[in-house]
């Protein structure tokens, strides 16, 4: 089947449905919202549809013409498509399900379909112009997503935001095509030509051009993908969007700029300096990211700030896998990067969005963790999910989290090699990997944090949310939950399955080395070595190569042992308490109330308090302020801190664009003396480019 097929029926479905949902709000709200809900089901079922028959290699790539004087589009199916638009399918149908029957549920809709719409044309994307148009279409659709299904400044405030930084990707990314074209002269067509004729032409750019290039792409596609330091819109809007939508925003639309990215990158190959970047700039990401999110109070904030950290986790491991690539090809260092990579980013997709979706249900009680509490007593299905989400985003074994991070540390410490080049580019890891490690320990905090006063402890909110009766999940969300948390499956106990897959497509699309980071266990037991010395063996996986991973960087073992192994300590410590207490049930004292008489919830420890040693240990990275106050005959102390991305880098630059701004309509209104300053700062220019090329 020819790809600009779908590629056309991905652009009628974002015109032609919410038009066609338009025409027929005459007739009634009901009529609206079947209709929109038929074409949201559609598109889940399309995406679906369309993955599998990627991964059979059943879409041809094709051309779409279109009426003069306009270009064609190619459409072919992006590295990595298969998985994406099967995924993307997935939680598109979990939405699908989870706001049925809400009040929401008809805006939110409104705003599905042009999402669907550019997440299938964008994974079709075969060429620069449809590259282009995708990203735009992204940008377009995450707009409208967020401000058509709520009103508040906030929103519109972060609506902007996105809009701006969205856009200026979408230059950055023309200019970065144009460069190609520009070097090779005009029989060349960043809009005309497809990405193989696009690779053939880069090979022939110099080092610096092609670095150049993959640097405006990495910043084009990274104000989607979550990328230090053009990731400033996610704190600001996610928080305001509704669950499933910020749900779909940070697993869905992050991955697919990150799929872009690898495109771009598989048509230039810039070299080792390329991995250097990704590496700074995923760990510098991760370590900010986590620092702030641990610290944050708003429940969506706290996961926005966690997804940035994440995906630094994914950008680092790209780093260390182009540079593994380029540094010695022959190492498994750039296997298990790449491994560590997807399966980070697949997890975290399933993770994520379950999380999102659950706020959705904490909201009307409280919008702080502080103001919420005891949900799992009354909730307990929802607790579940999102306990097991928690989970594996807090590396528990065998989840995906712990796969991913796992396989991330081995291609940290596993050396590339003897030479002396070799062992100072495995001091660059190990140097990353610090930052990563220590990232990774506070992003465990940051979900403990989270669960743990979202869900456990007394209930810390007014008397009147109290009494009010929970919901139970309704079959639909049940279902849809349960939808949701495939990715995590399939990234953790899924792996002895996923991982040969992965390591496949890396060696077809990108020339990976394609050695496996998993034992052969049906072939070779005794590439075991911890197996072989405790006698033990494990399920055999059928259909899979082995269920081992390989741990050639450190002698630790394997994953499944040590939960294996944890279970058995904790049944130990089970058995003890249950023969030390003799059925006795826990003694239970007062609390500690620091002197306060009228205890209650809100007296109790906070989770202010739970993060305040770390906040002092970085108080100079925070810029931290204290202020005291006494409420209630209590002693309150309010900690505030600075986010000095967004107040020591973009707030200058904003105050330098009104001031521009403010001067050229200073001389579009016709002011003399804004002319004259122009014709002064004109001739300073004039004489300093004279003097710098002077005239032969």
């Amino acid at each position: 089947m020819n790809a600009a097929l779908w590629g056309e029926l991905w652009i009628v479905l974002g015109l032609v449905g919410p038009l066609s949902a338009g025409l027929i709000s005459v007739i009634g709200q009901s009529a609206t919202r079947a209709l929109l809900r038929a074409e949201v089901l559609l598109a889940s079922l399309g995406l679906v549809v369309m993955g599998w028959m990627i991964s059979q290699n059943a879409l041809i790539p094709g051309i779409a013409s279109l009426p003069t004087p306009f270009p064609p589009l190619h459409f072919a199916p992006l590295p990595m498509a298969d998985l994406w638009s099967i995924l993307s399918g997935v939680l598109l149908g979990a939405t699908w399900l989870l706001i049925r029957k809400t009040l929401t549920e008809t805006r939110i809709l409104w705003a599905l379909v042009p999402m669907a719409s550019s997440m299938g044309f964008f994974l079709l994307a075969g060429g620069g112009l449809s590259l282009l148009l995708g990203l735009e279409a992204i940008s377009l659709s995450s707009y409208l997503g967020l401000v058509t299904t709520r009103r508040s400044r906030k929103l519109w405030n972060a609506g902007w935001v996105l809009l701006i930084l969205s856009e200026m990707g979408g230059l950055l990314l023309l200019f970065a095509m144009g460069l190609i074209m520009v070097h090779h002269g005009a029989a060349l067509s960043f809009v005309a030509d497809n990405f193989r004729v696009l690779a053939h032409e880069a090979s022939h750019m110099p080092s610096a051009v092609k670095l150049v290039i993959m640097v405006l792409v990495l910043l084009a596609f990274g104000v989607k993908a979550g990328l230090f330091p053009v990731m400033i819109w996610m704190p600001l809007a996610e928080p305001e969007a509704p669950g499933p939508v910020a749900g779909l925003f940070s697993g869905v639309f992050t991955a697919l700029a990150v799929l872009g990215i690898l495109a771009v990158e598989n048509v230039v190959h810039p070299g080792i300096g390329w991995g250097i970047i990704l590496l700074i700039l995923g760990t510098t990401g991760a370590f900010v990211a986590a620092l702030y999110s641990i610290v944050s109070r708003h429940v969506k904030q706290i996961l926005a700030y966690s997804t940035l950290e994440i995906l630094g986790l994914v950008f680092s491991a790209l780093g260390i896998w182009n540079i593994a690539q380029a540094a010695n090809p022959q190492s498994l260092v750039s296997t298990l990067a790449w491994d560590a990579a997807m399966i980070l980013l697949i997890m975290h997709a399933g993770a994520k969005f379950v999380l999102f979706s659950i706020t959705e249900e904490t909201e009307p009680i409280a919008h702080t963790i502080d103001g919420l509490g005891g949900i799992a007593h009354d909730r307990p299905k929802l607790s579940l999910a999102a306990a097991v989400a928690v989970g594996t985003l807090a590396a528990v074994p065998p989840l995906g989290g712990f796969v991913g991070e796992w396989l991330l540390l081995e291609s940290i410490l596993k050396p590339l090699g003897t030479t002396l080049a070799l062992r100072n580019i495995h001091l660059l890891f190990l140097l990353a990997g610090i930052f990563l490690a220590l990232a990774s320990a506070v992003g465990v905090g940051t979900y403990i944090r989270w669960f743990g006063f979202v869900f456990l402890g007394p209930k810390r909110r007014a008397p009147r949310l109290v009494e009010r009766p929970a919901q139970k999940l309704r079959p639909t969300q049940v279902v849809g939950y349960v939808i949701a948390l495939l990715p995590v499956l399939i990234a953790g106990p899924g792996v002895p399955w996923l991982i040969p897959w992965l390591n496949l497509q890396g060696s077809q699309i990108f020339g990976n080395n394609g050695q496996s980071v998993i034992a052969p266990l049906l072939i070779d037991p005794k590439a075991v070595p911890l197996l072989v010395h405790i006698g033990g063996d494990l399920v055999k996986a059928p259909g899979a190569p082995g269920t081992i991973f390989f741990p050639q960087g450190f002698s630790v073992g394997d994953p499944y042992v040590l939960l294996l192994m944890g279970i058995v300590l904790a049944g130990i410590v089970a058995l003890i308490r249950h023969f030390m207490r003799k059925g006795k049930a826990v003694r239970l004292v007062e609390p500690w109330t620091g002197g306060a008489q009228d205890y209650n919830a809100q007296k109790s420890f906070t989770a202010e308090g739970f993060v305040h040693p770390l906040r002092l240990a970085f108080q100079g990275f925070f810029g931290l302020k204290r202020q005291r106050y006494d409420k209630g005959g209590v002693r309150f102390y309010r900690h505030t801190i600075i986010y000095r991305l967004e107040e020591q880098g973009y707030l200058p630059l904003l105050k330098l664009v009104r001031y521009i701004a403010g001067q050229v309509r200073k001389t579009q209104s016709g002011s003399t003396p804004a002319y004259l300053s122009w014709l002064v700062y004109g001739a300073i220019v004039a004489v300093l480019l004279a003097l710098w090329h002077p005239v032969p």
